[in-house]
């Protein structure tokens, strides 16, 4: 499928594989969201040196392609990335795949993997496999890792980069693929000495991937690196990266390494040391950084201020971000005029993130802190949305949907494709509700409910649960929604402390009743201003008067279990909606029941199941020649080998 080819600061219509729907409506009326989408040209980084043969980490006869970007905003210097082709093996490449996939996949079924991506605060969909040097014991399942990091590719980043010392510091495997992830903003990564990523499938696979950006001007110079399966591209801190997947499955595994063991065990990078005395303003912003992991504020705002001096854009806002809430433990001040006045600094030079935040905070005002102004407001988010902004994105439809401009909905459509979790959210409610000339979809409502919920928004989490309740568009499933309920009310909604608090009152769902935890939840709710909560209270609180409640439960304890027949166990499982199809004898069937005993994981329910095929990579014309050049001069008596093609399905739960 190919990008849209839309110039900067326009979106144009993207149509499916084959071509617009039919039937999509009159003309004028409002296309499909599969036909609106808004997308950076998918323009492939072009090198303009040719290869170079490297015995690069033992593997001799890699190709390496060198390339360069400018830095964004610091005029005449570059920052270089190198890509080397078919380090790693089909085989190697398989093997990481099959078994990182299944770890990751039962790390997101059970609700973990979900860790804040450092870049924006969204769910990461990632696991970590190595920390602070130290393999963890995740890494058991993919025995092939180890090795290949020490005897390839540590010593790639000392040969490449010139340092003998450099060590791994992490390694984590994600992924980026439907209802999940979907693009990770350009960034630096200041905390690497060296970054390697690894891409795992064919560039067909997907639709965009790793790019590399040397401005603020997304539609014109974003560039996407093609990586084939097993390539990978090396760089270091100063590289202006990201990924955007506009289609498509994406895999890899993501290294970074520090200059030394040391560093890598205590989260420093004395690298930027021997920078920050020629007053470099990144290296000052990356020693500031590096001193802040440490708990050392008191110097590192120092050197923020001294990079904010030069005018570096993310020092400014990292400034910024500290003086409107400082840091827990930092013992700085509090100060919402010195914030504002930061961000607007930084939103001046052009810095993208600066300018959606500031832009946000006017479009909206805080009382006390920041005085409303909306057409500033709203200027700054259109500035920031060109650089491809998600949450501008998001903010900047929400107040353009509220005046009733049907432009908000291209801009909410923008950041709910990029995955934003209240877009996703917005979307299905506009497709709920046929709200702003969306047509009324409750299977479209329901897909970009999922895919909100599945990102932990807790409103959706709540609405998830109630389409499961009513069987609406969906199997209905009592079990499944009382626990969407609870993740829904863990999280701070409203409505879904409320329905936890009903399920807890009338014992739905197989979940055991509790007249004061009933109460608690209704009252959590009420106090947030739900007013059918205010409604129900007499009801909780006449219930929580009752000291004997009915007699039906969930057994706690194993022992418990074990007291129950096999009629008794078959009814409890099917009341919390789990599969025992495969049980056989009662043994089975407790030991089903055991996972799912109060206290252990429950299973995230909001997650939607994919099917992945890894096929192998096809021969080319060059390829298929060569072959049979080599079988021709094979001596008489000797056979050549065949290259099995191998299937895998993996069943991997999003």
């Amino acid at each position: 499928m190919m990008a849209s080819t839309a110039g900067k600061g326009n979106f144009g219509y993207r149509a499916g594989a084959e071509g617009e729907r039919e039937g999509s409506g009159p003309a004028g009326s409002w296309p499909a969201i599969d036909q609106l989408v808004a997308a950076v040209p998918v323009r492939p980084y072009i090198f303009a040196q040719p290869p170079r043969s490297v015995a690069a980490g033992g593997r001799y006869g890699a190709l390496e392609y060198r390339g360069s970007v400018p830095k964004p905003y610091m005029h005449g210097q570059h920052a270089s990335f190198s890509v080397f082709k078919g380090v790693l093996t089909d085989n190697e490449v398989a093997q990481l795949l099959s078994t990182c996939s299944q770890v990751l996949s039962e790390e997101i079924r059970s609700g973990r993997g979900r860790e804040p991506d450092p870049v924006d605060g969204h769910p990461s969909f990632a696991v970590k496999l190595a920390d602070n040097g130290m393999f963890s014991e995740m890494q058991t399942s993919s025995p092939a890792l180890r090795p290949l990091v020490e005897t390839v590719l540590v010593p790639m980043v000392r040969q490449q980069y010139g340092c003998p010392t450099a060590a791994l510091s992490s390694a984590l495997f994600r992924r980026f693929v439907p209802e999940e992830r979907r693009f990770i903003a350009p960034h630096h990564e200041h905390g690497a000495f060296a970054m390697v990523v690894i891409s795992l499938q064919e560039p067909s696979a997907c639709t965009g991937g790793l790019f590399v950006q040397g401005s603020g001007k997304a539609f014109l110079d974003r560039r996407f690196v093609q990586l084939e399966r097993g390539d990978l591209c090396m760089f270091q801190y100063d590289l202006h990266h990201g990924t955007d997947v506009q289609d498509g499955f994406r895999y890899e595994f993501v290294l970074h390494f520090k200059d030394s063991a040391e560093a890598a065990l205590d989260g420093t990078c004395p690298w930027y040391r021997t920078q920050v005395e020629i007053n470099d303003p990144s290296a000052i912003y990356g020693w500031a950084l590096s001193l802040a992991s440490g708990k050392d504020f008191r110097r590192a705002k120092a050197l923020l201020d001294k990079a904010g001096d030069a005018d570096h854009p993310e020092a400014l806002f990292t400034a910024a971000e500290w003086c409107w809430e400082p840091p827990p433990g930092s013992g700085l001040q509090e100060s919402a005029s010195t914030a504002l006045s930061l961000w607007r600094r930084a939103s001046e030079i052009g810095h993208g993130r600066s300018q959606s935040r500031y832009g946000g905070l006017l479009l909206q005002g805080v009382p006390g802190r920041v005085q409303q102004d909306v057409f500033e407001g709203k200027r700054l988010l259109r500035l920031a949305f060109e650089q491809d902004e998600v949450d501008a994105g998001f903010l900047l439809g929400q107040a353009l949907l509220q005046e009733g401009d049907r432009d908000g909905a291209t801009k909410m459509l923008a950041a709910c494709m990029k995955g934003h979790p209240r877009a996703c959210f917005q979307v299905a409610e506009m497709y709920r509700e046929g709200q702003h000339k969306f047509p009324k979809d409750l299977q479209q409502s329901l897909v970009y409910t999922k895919w909100a919920a599945h990102q932990g928004d807790a409103q959706a989490l709540s609405n998830l649960g109630h389409l499961l309740v009513n069987g609406m568009g969906v199997v209905k499933d009592e079990a499944k929604a009382v626990r969407l309920f609870r993740h829904a009310a863990k999280r701070g909604a409203a409505e879904g402390m409320l329905n936890y608090g009903l399920a807890l009152l009338r014992g739905s769902g197989g979940v055991k009743v509790d007249y004061q935890e009933a109460l608690k939840w209704a009252q959590k709710s009420a106090a947030l201003g739900h007013s059918l909560a205010h409604q129900q209270l007499s009801t909780f609180f006449n219930a929580a008067k009752n000291p004997n409640p009915p007699a039906r439960c969930v057994p706690s304890s194993m022992e418990e279990l074990q007291t129950l027949g096999v009629r008794d166990l078959r009814d409890l499982l099917r009341s919390e909606g789990i599969d025992f199809s495969d049980c056989v004898e009662k043994s089975d069937l407790v030991a089903r029941a055991a996972l799912h005993l109060p206290g252990v994981a429950e299973p995230w329910d909001a997650a939607p199941e994919h099917m992945l095929l890894l096929e192998p990579k096809r021969p080319t014309k060059e390829d298929i020649l060569r072959q049979r050049a080599q079988a021709n001069a094979q001596p008489v008596g000797r056979t050549s080998q065949n290259v099995d093609c191998f299937l895998v399905s993996l069943r991997v739960l999003v």
